[in-house]
């Protein structure tokens, strides 16, 4: 009867328990099965063993206690359970938000590398659904085919260290081929008594940014009118062809090309036609030469040729010859331009390392002057560099060498013309133009030196210490009060195509209380022509910066018209040509005359330069032209007499105003 009490007892907890508690949960039941079983084993052994009944009512007496135990265990368990599955359920929220919610491609294959699951951003990014590439191995195409090397290779770095990652480029479904930023990790997770391993994929689209990589690498690089390699790869290309010489392959070749009468094709067929032509040269150079060979185009009408070490070194001087017949022969054949057949010709230079030099630039200049030679004898002919004809005349050295001392010792001095409106009577503003002088009291003309700096480049650290000397001047005038007006100042147009420009214009406005109002850049024709597309950023720039823009020698180039509606000028500059026999030309007076109209329709201010005669004045004055710059009304004058010559003029106006 004890016995089944307790059992009964046993029975009524648990059941009342199970009801209470967690009316379905299994591993409760299994312990009431459990404990059930056990005392109706140990009753059948107290029915058929009764020396045995007091021994178990004894031992029974802790059973309550055990029971409890047992019970609070089962209850731990369970709450364990629930608190398993209750984070189970959070990691799966967060892995399927991940999934859902991510803007990278992400996908996850199997043991065997094959694609178990992707995300949306997968199918969006390459174009492929889950149906497409389940069962299926990553892999990677171009669109030569498929790339089993870089597969492979991805592959067995995954074995090795576990991860993988990098760029490369792969096929969208559609076949349009994208660039992706790849990292693949494999993921060993425990799974019972067996490991189980995973490939995790991450991926984002960075197609647009190699695109500009490639375009930036490109502008850097290549041409832009021809496709060849610039002057700067050039001349990476030959100083990489002289670190590869050595004993077996000891010289390489250049040769410098220049086309006859270029010039004239821009003037007369224009600037369009002359890119075509370019492009025609670099497409026959190409495809007629040896592929080792680096063909370049150095700029203007002049391209070189790079004969590197293991296609020269075995070669004779009968060899160079050929190559240059073979370019020459090029230039045989017509040339269609604007449905013109045209004959071109051109000239060679030639110069071998490292008998002309032992440098890249040495190289470049024996080739180059082995051209300027080829130019002198003729057109359609080839020059070997000759030391004996490679003389530099001494005083170009000097002066070459004496220029740039002058821009380190700030040497130059600025002059400041006047600028007059000749309808109003007053004093306009002023142009400042450089001046050189020297230890005996002379002074040299821009004509004589600036032409020589912008050959050797010392233009831009002249440009950029007048700018500044300038700017420092207008600072003083400005603290003093005098109304100078306007001052222009010339930009060459090799620095008018320098970021460098800018750069410097924003320096002295930091530097000096000056407000970019004050002055206006003068630029001439040819700086827009060699780069319409940068000069039209340039101008934006500038003018960005409150400068105002003037066109200099205005109808003496040939494309006038088409930069007026293109680019942003302010003023145009009628050149002295013009003028100077405008009251005996009808021919000059009709032309400016209609450049004067043409300002006007545009609204564009118009100044006239080189005005020395009163009858040129009154001339320009009746055909609308009020400003007006020459001798007639002052010459250049240093910088201490511009103040008393604005004082001066002002007490004229003011006379003449009280006549008046």
């Amino acid at each position: 009867m004890a016995s089944t009490g307790v059992f009964k007892n046993n029975t009524i907890f648990s059941a009342s328990v199970n009801t209470s508690v967690y009316q379905k949960d299994s591993v409760l039941n299994l312990f009431n099965r459990s404990i059930a079983s056990s005392t109706q084993a140990v009753t059948k052994n107290q029915l058929t063993s009764p020396s045995t009944t007091n021994n178990f009512n004894s031992g029974f007496m802790l059973s309550p206690l055990i029971k409890y135990l047992l019970i609070a265990l089962a209850f731990l368990v369970i709450i364990l359970l629930i608190v398993y599955r209750l984070k189970s359920n959070a990691k799966q929220d967060l892995v399927t938000a991940l999934m859902t919610q991510s803007k990278d491609a992400i996908w996850i294959a199997d043991e065997n590398f094959k694609i178990t699951v992707v995300n949306l951003a997968f199918t969006t990014i390459s174009g492929y659904k889950l149906e497409d590439v389940i069962a299926k191995k990553p892999k990677v195409f171009t669109q030569q085919g498929r790339d089993k090397k870089l597969e492979n290779l991805i592959y067995d770095e995954l074995e090795t260290d576990g991860y993988w990652s990098g760029e490369i480029w792969n096929l969208r479904k559609d076949g349009q081929p994208y660039a992706l930023d790849l990292s693949i990790t494999k993921v060993t997770t425990s799974h019972l008594r067996k490991n189980k391993t995973h490939y995790i994929g991450l991926f984002s689209d960075v197609t647009a940014r190699k695109n500009n990589e490639r375009a930036m690498l490109k502008l850097t690089t290549k041409d832009s009118i021809t496709g060849l390699s610039n002057r700067a790869i050039f001349i990476e290309s030959v100083n990489k062809a002289i670190e590869s010489c050595n004993n077996k392959y000891p010289s390489l070749m250049i040769l410098f090309i220049d086309l006859d009468n270029f010039n004239k094709i821009n003037d007369s067929l224009g600037h369009c036609i002359g890119d075509e032509l370019l492009k025609e040269v670099g497409r026959r150079l190409t495809t007629n030469l040896d592929s080792g060979y680096t063909i370049a185009r150095l700029g203007g009408d002049e391209f070189a040729v790079l004969i590197p070490p293991y296609l020269y070194s075995d070669k004779t001087i009968f060899y160079a010859k050929k190559q240059a017949d073979k370019i020459l022969k090029q230039f045989q054949l017509p040339f269609m331009l604007n449905g013109i057949e045209s004959y071109i010709s051109a000239c060679c230079g030639i110069a071998a390392y490292p008998e002309n030099g032992y440098t890249s630039e040495a190289i470049m200049r024996s080739a180059n002057s082995a051209l300027n030679h080829a130019k002198k004898m003729g057109h359609n002919n080839y020059q070997f560099f000759d030391e004996a004809k490679h003389t530099i005349d001494p005083n170009e050295l000097s002066k070459e060498s004496a220029l740039f001392h002058a821009i380190t010792n700030n040497d130059f001095e600025l002059f400041y013309q006047a600028k007059f409106n000749a309808e109003k009577n007053q004093l306009h503003g002023f142009e400042a133009l450089v001046r050189w002088p020297q230890a005996d009291g002379t002074v040299i003309s821009p004509v004589e030196f600036i032409p020589l700096a912008e050959q050797n480049g010392a233009i831009i650290p002249l440009t950029a210490l007048l700018m500044k000397q300038l700017f420092k001047q207008l600072e003083a005038w400005r603290s003093e009060s005098i109304d100078f007006g306007k001052v222009a100042i010339n930009i060459s147009a090799l620095h008018f195509q320098q970021t460098s420009l800018v750069e410097t214009l924003t320096e002295c406005l930091a530097t000096f209380d000056v407000p970019a109002r004050c002055i206006e850049l003068e630029i001439t024709e040819s700086a827009m022509m060699d780069n319409p597309e940068f000069a039209q950023q340039q101008m934006n720039r500038i003018k960005a910066l409150g400068f105002t823009i003037a066109l200099d020698d205005f109808g003496t180039g040939h494309s006038s018209l088409g930069y007026l509606k293109r680019f942003s000028i302010d003023t145009l500059k009628i050149d002295r040509s013009f003028i100077q026999d405008i009251t005996e030309s009808e021919q000059d007076r009709n032309i400016t005359a209609t450049i004067i109209r043409l300002a006007k329709y545009l609204h564009i201010d118009v100044v006239a330069e080189g005005v020395e005669t009163k009858s040129q004045a009154y001339m320009l004055n009746v055909m609308g032209c009020s400003i007006m710059q020459g001798y007639y009304y002052s010459r250049p004058l240093r910088a201490e007499k511009v103040p008393s010559f604005i004082t001066k003029h002002s007490l004229i106006k003011t006379t003449n105003s009280i006549h008046n």
